[in-house]
Parts: C-alpha cells; sequence; structure tokens
C-alpha cells in the first residue's frame, strides 16, 4: 500500500493547477478570438460560442476547486484549523518566560508559598 503524504498531494494539485492554467490561456485565446469576430460581425456559429463559454466556464470551477483545496492542505500542513493556528514555539516560550519571573518572584518572597 502507498502512503500519500500532504506533500504528495499538494505537489500533485500544484501540478494540476498548473495544466489548468495552460488550458484556460488556450480558452483565452479562443475568447478573444470570438470576441473580434463578434465585433466585425462575423460571427456566424452561436454554438461554437456558446461551447467556448461553457468551456471556460467548467475550467474555471475546476481551479477555483483546486486553489481551494491547495489553500486547506496549506492550512493543515502549516498546523492551522478554523481560520487561526497556534505558533508552540512562541507559546513555549512564553510560559517559559512567565514561569521563570515567577520563580524570581518567589525568590525574592513576592509570591506567598
Amino acid at each position: 500500500m502507498a502512503i500519500i503524504t500532504l506533500d504528495d498531494r499538494l505537489s500533485e494539485l500544484e501540478t494540476e493547477r498548473d495544466a489548468i492554467g495552460k488550458v484556460l490561456k488556450r480558452i483565452k485565446r479562443e475568447i478573444n478570438r470570438l470576441a473580434e469576430q463578434i465585433e466585425t460581425g462575423e460571427v456566424t456559429d452561436k454554438a461554437e460560442a456558446q461551447k467556448i463559454l461553457a468551456e471556460a466556464r467548467y475550467w474555471l470551477k475546476a481551479v477555483r476547486e483546486t486553489e481551494t483545496e491547495i489553500e486547506k492542505l496549506k492550512k493543515e500542513r502549516a498546523g492551522i484549523a478554523h481560520g487561526y493556528g497556534v505558533d508552540l514555539e512562541a507559546a513555549r516560550s512564553e510560559v517559559g518566560c512567565r514561569l521563570h519571573r515567577l520563580a524570581q518572584c518567589k525568590k525574592e518572597r513576592k509570591v506567598s508559598e
């Protein structure tokens, strides 16, 4: 059984995003060509125009879904859940500083035992 790690999945999604980007560039060229034809009154095949626009909508949806999943995986890798994350190293340092201050206060008898 092959184990797929978070980094593997993220890499796959980024490759997929790049491939979708290439398709969208092609569609953009087709849409620009179609726009020129519309401006000059050369559009004769409305079915082709609808097909190109439907394809563009499909691929735009695919790229949005891929981007959403990439962001989700990046947040998961960073330990972010529910819109926030905890920097455990900073928390550990802060707790250490507070414990040190408490120890100093205890030595100076500022804190009752």
